[in-house]
Order: structure tokens, then C-alpha cells, then sequence
């Protein structure tokens, strides 16, 4: 019965997770406000709010500190979440073939509160008046998002998700590691993932003031979360990492910023692959 219980939170927790990234998809592009809605009209109805459409009217003031303690709220429960600590701190408490499920079901809440309650911020910086540009436009944004989910399943997507971890323990099988590897992307930059997300923050034809901060604000906490990120997979994974690290540029390729040496402080072991 419990691990029964478990696989059905993970593959709930899953399907959350799914609806929630594809509405983050439509909340970044506002896609409800583009020609799509021309081909499907109840496109609006499925998805009401976008990051420059719907919410609540605010003065600007109120609306820039709401939105950005809506991306300091998303930003404090992924990093704490993910850091090691926390990660022993909560397997003592629940299962551990669901710690990751757990990650993911708070991780797509927050991104709901922040869907509800953002504040849009209308003032236009810039548009791209000729087709070409917004066709461009277009093409960075779903580039972005098409490289964010390509590069989970270069990882191992149904691990990063908590769907291998619960049926593992359905099954009855030891949860093997991960070895260390760095398919396709991972040997251009360190962080593919995490520039699929700039590049589709950044892309699409128009550029708001909200949703500069939108994009900004992630970006940011994107550049803080990576050097937390390194710090616990240097620690994991020793001198090889640290040897990656030098190698492979964090997120621009072909632009390798040397680091200075340091030396881990555990060896080098099987343990999954940078994220």
C-alpha cells in the first residue's frame, strides 16, 4: 500500500508538474495575446493570465516589490530545496524515493502563486516591426524552451522529475547512481538548461517593462543559483568536476572563463550529471 501511495504522488505530482510548465510557456510568451488565438479560440480561456495580460491593477511601485517577492519566493525554494543539507534534512522525514517528487510539487505551487498574482508592468521597451524580427523573435523563445526540455532528458528527465526515484521503489529495486557525464550541450557549455531558460526569458517579438523584470529578476537568480549549484556538485564530485569546470564555459560557448584552483573537499565518486 505505501509504495503504491508513493508512485501515485510522484505520477500526480508529474502531471502538475507538466501542466505547470506548459503554462509557464504560455504566461512568458503571452501567447493568448498573439495570431495563435486566431487558430484557437478558446487559447484565452486556458490561459487567463500571462505575464502581460490579466492580474490585478497596481501602481507601479506596489507592482515592481510584488513581482519581485513573487521571484524571491520562487527563487529561496529552489535553492534551499536543493542544496544538500536540506536534501539529507528531509529524507529523514520522508521517504527518500519521494524527496524528489516533494521538490517538484512545491517548485510548480510557487510557480502557480506567481502566475496569480503577478502585477503586469505594460510600458513597451522594444517590438519587432518587420516579420523577419518577429519571426526571429519567435524562433529564440521556443529554441529556449525546446533546449531546456531537451536538455532534462540528456540528464535524465524522469530522475530530475522524481519519476524514476518512485518507481524504482514500486518495483522493488535499489536506486542505482548516476555517473558523472556530460552528453551533447554539457560539452559546449556547463548549464544548457539553464540558457534554454535565458534565451526563452529573453526571445519573442515584444519586450514590456514587466516583462523585462520578469526576465531580469529570473536571469539573476539564475547566475546566483548556478555558483550554490557548483559548489555542491564540486563537493560531490571532486577533482573531476572541478577539471569540467575549467574546461567547459557556464553558460556562452566557447567563452571558457578560467578558474582559479581549488581542491574539493570529497573525491571524485559516481554521482549524477551537472544540472
Amino acid at each position: 500500500m505505501k509504495r503504491s501511495a508513493i508512485l501515485l504522488f510522484g505520477l500526480v505530482t508529474y502531471a502538475i508538474f507538466f501542466a505547470t510548465f506548459l503554462y509557464l510557456i504560455a504566461f512568458t510568451g503571452n501567447l493568448q495575446a498573439t495570431a495563435l488565438a486566431e487558430w484557437l479560440p478558446r487559447l484565452p480561456a486556458l490561459v487567463p493570465r500571462s505575464v502581460d495580460l490579466g492580474g490585478q491593477p497596481t501602481p507601479m511601485a506596489t507592482a515592481v516589490l510584488v513581482n519581485l517577492g513573487l521571484v524571491l519566493v520562487f527563487g529561496l525554494q529552489h535553492s534551499v530545496m536543493a542544496r544538500l543539507g536540506f536534501k539529507a534534512w528531509l529524507r529523514q522525514r520522508l521517504p527518500a524515493s519521494a524527496e524528489r517528487s516533494v521538490y517538484v510539487l512545491l517548485a510548480s505551487l510557487v510557480l502557480m502563486l506567481l502566475f496569480w498574482q503577478w502585477r503586469p508592468l505594460p510600458g513597451l521597451l522594444w517590438s519587432a516591426a518587420t516579420p523577419v524580427g518577429q519571426a526571429i523573435g519567435w524562433a529564440v523563445f521556443a529554441g529556449g524552451f525546446g533546449l531546456v526540455l531537451l536538455s532534462t532528458f540528456l540528464i535524465d528527465h524522469f530522475d530530475l522529475f522524481g519519476l524514476r526515484q518512485v518507481w524504482q521503489q514500486f518495483v522493488g529495486r535499489a536506486d542505482r547512481d548516476h555517473q558523472f557525464v556530460t552528453p551533447l550541450f554539457y560539452r559546449l557549455v556547463r548549464h544548457p538548461l539553464y540558457l534554454g531558460f535565458i534565451l526563452a526569458l529573453w526571445g519573442g517579438p515584444t519586450m514590456t517593462v514587466g516583462h523585462a523584470l520578469f526576465a531580469g529578476a529570473l536571469t539573476a537568480y539564475i547566475l546566483v543559483a548556478i555558483r550554490f549549484e557548483e559548489r555542491d556538485l564540486a563537493r560531490q564530485l571532486g577533482d573531476r568536476y572541478l577539471a569540467y569546470r575549467q574546461r567547459v564555459p557556464m553558460l556562452v560557448p566557447f567563452l571558457a572563463a578560467p578558474f582559479r584552483e581549488e581542491r574539493a573537499n570529497r573525491p571524485a565518486g559516481p554521482r549524477p550529471s551537472p544540472r
